[in-house]
């Protein structure tokens, strides 16, 4: 459907999805109508909306609450924003990536516990270990043995041992199959990094690589009950050796961000961040 023919379309079809809005907090309310729409499959991915004169037209309000409206799509993620001759607003190809960031952001914000962390470590990994040996795919086999060679290969400075386990149990998350656990994991990753770094050791890892090479053979071998409690074991065993320490050392605490300050409180008695003026990209 070329730009032209969406147009049209979408302005005939307007007056009968979109209300008038004419009252407080116009850009609110619109934003509103367009999400509703999206949950109700009345819009999907790649719909083109309108320009901003257009909408500002359909919803009978200014170009200024239009503007307001699409600025708030877009920081959401709702809406893609296009410049040029064609462009406008269009709904957003989905970006689970952008969620697992924000999600990460907002239980960093809330000082979400250790305690809180594992217990959705453990809802998520469990099943995603027991569907993974359901339905395991070749190229997800491939990925889990590519991942679980990477964590091997990171045991001598160790320097990147936690981030190759956990993207171990992100490929195995993603072997379930389930787009939601994924979402939810890889939201997950970024708080449990700092939490289990601190105890990267030696002696960790060693007893990782052995819970993980188990666990990646239940899985290949398609035994869903002895993967599921392979990853209960290791999750209760890792919960049982930090938290102990989590409750007695407060530098655990802030790891954990469970010390998060209230909004506007400055940071007393906390060293500050010290921000870089390098913007190289590094991969």
């Amino acid at each position: 459907m070329n730009h032209d023919k969406a147009s049209g379309e979408h302005a005939r079809l307007a007056p009968a999805l979109w209300e008038s809005v004419q009252t407080e907090k116009l850009s609110w309310r619109i934003a509103a109508q367009v999400r509703a729409a999206l949950f109700s499959n009345q819009v999907r991915a790649g719909d083109f909306l309108g320009s901003e004169a257009s909408l500002a037209q359909q919803f009978q309000v200014s170009r200024t609450a239009a503007r307001d409206a699409l600025r708030t799509l877009e920081a959401v993620g709702i809406v893609e924003i296009r410049m040029g001759a064609k462009g406008g607003a269009w709904i957003a190809s989905a970006n689970p990536e952008r969620f697992a960031d924000a999600l990460s952001i907002q239980l960093s914000l809330i000082g979400a516990s250790a305690l809180e962390v594992f217990d959705a470590q453990m809802a998520i990994e469990v099943l995603a270990a027991e569907k993974a040996a359901q339905r395991l795919l070749p190229e997800h086999r491939a990925a889990l043995a590519a991942a679980l060679q990477a964590v091997k290969d990171a045991r001598g400075p160790l320097t990147g041992f936690t981030d190759a386990s956990l993207h171990f149990h992100e490929a195995l998350v993603e072997a379930s199959g389930n787009r939601v656990l994924l979402a939810q994991f890889k939201a997950l990753r970024f708080v449990l990094t700092p939490l289990l770094a601190i105890y990267t050791s030696a002696d960790t890892a060693v007893r990782v690589v052995a819970s993980h090479t188990r666990l990646f053979d239940a899985i290949c071998r398609g035994d869903a009950a002895l993967a599921r409690r392979l990853m209960q074991e290791r999750i209760r065993i890792v919960r049982a050796s930090f938290i102990p320490a989590w409750l007695a050392e407060p530098a655990l605490h802030r790891a954990s961000a469970d010390t998060a300050r209230p909004e506007g409180r400055p940071l007393e008695g906390r060293r500050r961040p010290e921000f870089t003026h390098n913007t190289t990209e590094t991969r």
